[in-house]
């Protein structure tokens, strides 16, 4: 049997440039998990951006509601110019049935940015809600592509530094990457970075803890959101593994194509 190999990149930066590889993102706490949170409940599209108001000004449709905008400030608040935040308390509020989304965090969608400037064209948005879809995903895209894995943790303080909470997510990741290369009958072959993440998981007593225990979670706590620790800590609640996307007019979006991984 030929190994797939499995890698970590605790910060954006650290992935290679113009290297084949599938790349699953992400920012557990909160914007991939809102991603799929919002998907889930029907939102037609997602448009990442790094500023609401410029991206919102080259939209057609956002009068007639048609477009909403999660956003966050530099403190993890709603922004001003946002109709809700990435909180999934404030998600779970909304009715995002067939209405695009404009979305704008302080280290998600940056990394999901990042990624594109790299020259990287296989990107999956993966959290724990979907972590066994998107790494059935991940492992078959590789597969047939002859590439290897690698889980691009979005990191803090605009992915300059790792975060925790990330690095915690990557090992639960992994161990669906695991078994999914088994099940293609590939050896899954874990570079140093993935041990570490795998590693960590032993090191708490459960996700929750470890969530608790990061810098974002100090931020969910001072904001008033600690109940977005208990919800991004949840597993496979979603069977979608959707994928970052390109457009003809240089945004990066998600779109909902409903593609079910598994049953």
């Amino acid at each position: 049997m030929e190994e797939l190999k499995f890698e970590v990149a605790y910060m954006p930066k650290e992935v290679k440039e113009d290297t084949p590889q599938v790349c699953v993102l992400v920012d557990v706490l909160r914007a991939t998990t809102a991603m799929i949170t919002m998907l889930d409940k029907g939102c037609s599209e997602i448009i990442l951006t790094d500023d609401e108001r410029k991206t919102l000004g080259g939209l057609q449709g956002f009068l007639n509601q048609e477009t909403l905008v999660c956003a966050e400030d530099l403190y993890g608040n709603v922004s001003e110019h946002a109709q809700f935040s990435p909180s999934l308390i404030s998600i779970n509020n909304m009715d995002l049935k067939e209405k695009r989304v404009v979305l704008k965090t302080t280290n998600g969608t940056l990394a999901g940015l990042s990624l594109w400037n790299s020259g990287n064209e296989h990107i999956l948005v993966g959290s724990l809600r979907n972590a066994k879809a998107v790494m059935e995903k991940a492992v078959k895209m590789a597969d047939e592509l002859g590439t290897g894995v690698v889980i691009v943790c979005a990191g803090r303080e605009n992915g300059q530094i790792a975060a925790l909470d990330d690095a915690y997510t990557a090992g639960v990741l992994l161990d669906y990457g695991r078994q999914a290369a088994t099940a293609l009958k590939r050896i899954p072959l874990f570079k140093d970075s993935a041990k570490i993440s795998t590693h960590l998981l032993s090191n708490y007593q459960d996700t929750i803890h470890a969530f608790g225990d990061s810098g974002s979670g100090e931020t969910m706590r001072r904001i008033g959101c600690e109940e977005d620790i208990k919800l991004c800590a949840e597993e496979n609640l979603s069977n979608l593994a959707p994928v970052l996307e390109f457009t003809e007019d240089s945004s990066i979006v998600v779109k909902n194509i409903n593609e079910v991984i598994y049953k």
